[in-house]
């Protein structure tokens, strides 16, 4: 790691293996030094668009864990989105996420069990250029969230092991 002038005092708590960056695009070329040169894994949106979401999260979770079963913190910036669906953040690049993309991702967060800790950032209503795109991109945040929480498109349930059995105000709808 560099020096950095006025952060000696400052110890390294992550090393590049901790990191993984998913859904990148116009990568400048400083960025891109620092990915190449700390060997971060990365997956670009031609990678997504090559692998698909699915093997992208396999590959990802398989980086970060393998078979070391340790937190995970998971830091998403919602301008990943494409801006037709997070038009209010501060850097709309077009080509970025789609709805189903980034919640997969979120999903796959939750189904390891072991997420300790989450931020969402770069969420700007300022930035929109009506109270609808502010909404959208609030509304996109909150799913995000939710589905890392555990809430899944097909509804957040209690597992069951077996058909509950009916109740006596729906018996007459059974007949």
């Amino acid at each position: 790691m560099p020096d950095l002038p006025g952060f000696s005092w400052m110890k390294p708590f992550l090393s590049s293996r901790d990191l993984v960056y998913i859904g990148l695009r116009d990568v400048d070329p400083g960025e891109h030094y620092i990915l190449k040169t700390l060997g971060i894994q990365y997956f670009s949106m031609r990678d997504i668009d090559r692998l698909g979401i699915q093997r992208v999260m396999e590959e990802t979770l398989d980086h970060l864990l393998g078979s070391n079963q340790r937190p995970l913190h998971l830091s998403f910036d919602i301008d990943a989105f494409d801006p037709s669906l997070a038009p209010a953040t501060g850097t709309p690049v077009i080509g970025g996420l789609t709805y189903r993309e980034g919640i997969y991702i979120a999903e796959e967060i939750h189904n390891t069990g072991l997420l300790s800790a989450m931020d969402l950032v770069e969420v700007n209503p300022i930035l929109g250029a009506s109270r609808a795109a502010m909404e959208a991109t609030a509304a996109l945040a909150v799913d995000v969230i939710a589905s890392s929480l555990g809430q899944t498109r097909e509804g957040s349930h209690v597992r069951l092991d077996e058909i509950p059995s009916a109740k006596e105000d729906t018996e007459q709808l059974r007949l």
